[in-house]
């Protein structure tokens, strides 16, 4: 009798196994089959109807989709922040919609965008007041370079660009149209390989060369440093706005002796006695808008926009003076086009100062 009964209990064993295997494959194919986190937040993302639908999506997953990287950091699930931003760009949304966005929307890729813009005035042929100053320029200009070479090298796929430009392109004799190509270094078309192949001995010949051939023309016939003019006619097209897709800082390096003098013009950097005596008191910027002296403002926002202006020099009439009188009229204008970051060097008699200056602005 026990033994009939253990048969019995043998025969079904079979079945018993069988039918945990189909269980488990049942639950196996629906585990397999289950929307993850991330597909629902997706699906979510491509049927939203509108900004404001996808930031609220956004909120709801975003701590859900957390990833850790290989150094520990934690971030969004790159694929999501991809859908939101494809998403975002349906709507057309006009630029200060992209800016809401990019309020609450993880920073993408920095890229960085350097403007250098040399005065070519007749301040490079002044041995009086700024001697073996092309010279000086030079120096600048190559570190400058240099600075530009080791931020980007390391990186792939970014759209950092420096360009080396002129506040007037009638300047450099005329000829500047012909060296400006060679004087512009934008890696955004360099894509799918690291940015250290871009930056090749050709290169840095190029960049030397479009230099010498710059000064080379601007000796034969130097005109005004009108930036007044640069900023209202060129700036804006040369400053990167943040996208959906990109980030960028801006950095803008204004090569000069800080004294804004149009060749066709009255000087915007008036030096009166009542300046002058400003500066023993303290009151220099109150009283240049006092006397209505402000270098007229130019419709260009420059709120993410970094500024160095450097080889500021006063001249043997004003020494000792013209420094901060030059500094108050160039902080006043620019911070009322809300510069975000103003910066300035004088010109040192040591140009490792000066050197070691623009290697901290570019690469901070």
């Amino acid at each position: 009798m026990e033994t009939r009964r253990v048969n019995k209990v043998k025969s079904k064993k079979p079945i018993y196994i069988l039918i945990a295997v189909i269980v488990f494959f049942i639950l196996f194919i629906s585990l397999i089959s289950m929307p993850s986190k991330l597909n629902t937040a997706i699906d979510e993302i491509q049927v939203s109807a509108n900004m404001n639908e996808v930031k609220s999506i956004f909120d709801k997953y975003k701590f859900d989709l957390l990833e850790t990287d290989e150094n520990g950091n934690k971030s969004i699930a790159i694929e999501f922040q991809d859908e939101v931003r494809k998403k975002l760009n349906t709507f057309n949304l006009n630029e200060e919609e992209i800016k809401q966005c990019l309020e609450w929307l993880p920073t993408a890729k920095t890229s960085i965008n350097v403007i250098v813009v040399p005065d070519l005035s007749r301040r490079i042929l002044d041995q009086i007041n700024n001697p073996n100053q092309v010279t000086n320029d030079k120096i600048i200009l190559s570190n400058i370079w240099k600075s530009f070479v080791e931020v980007s090298m390391l990186k792939q796929d970014s759209k950092d660009k420096l360009i080396i430009d002129v506040t007037d392109v009638e300047q450099a004799k005329g000829q500047f149209n012909a060296i400006a190509n060679n004087l512009q270094f934008d890696l955004s078309s360099h894509k799918g390989k690291s940015n250290r192949l871009y930056f090749t001995v050709d290169k840095t010949d190029q960049f030397n060369m479009g230099i010498e051939k710059m000064y080379n023309s601007a000796i034969q016939k130097p005109l005004g440093a009108d930036y007044v003019f640069y900023f209202k006619r060129y700036l804006e097209s040369r400053i990167k706005k943040n996208t959906l897709f990109d980030n960028y800082v801006n950095k803008i390096v204004i090569i000069t002796d800080g004294y804004l003098e149009a060749e066709d013009r009255a000087s915007d950097t008036k030096l009166t006695p009542q300046l002058y005596k400003s500066l023993i008191i303290g009151n220099t910027n109150e009283m240049i808008s006092m006397l209505g002296l402000n270098i007229p403002k130019v419709n260009v926002d420059l709120s993410n926009t970094e500024i160095l202006i450097c080889e500021v020099n006063e001249r043997k009439t004003g020494k000792g003076k013209d420094f901060e009188i030059l500094k108050a009229y160039w902080t006043d204008w620019l911070q009322r086009m809300n510069a975000r970051k103003i910066q300035f060097s004088h010109r040192e008699q040591a140009t490792d100062i000066t050197v070691n200056t623009i290697n901290q602005f570019i690469k901070q």
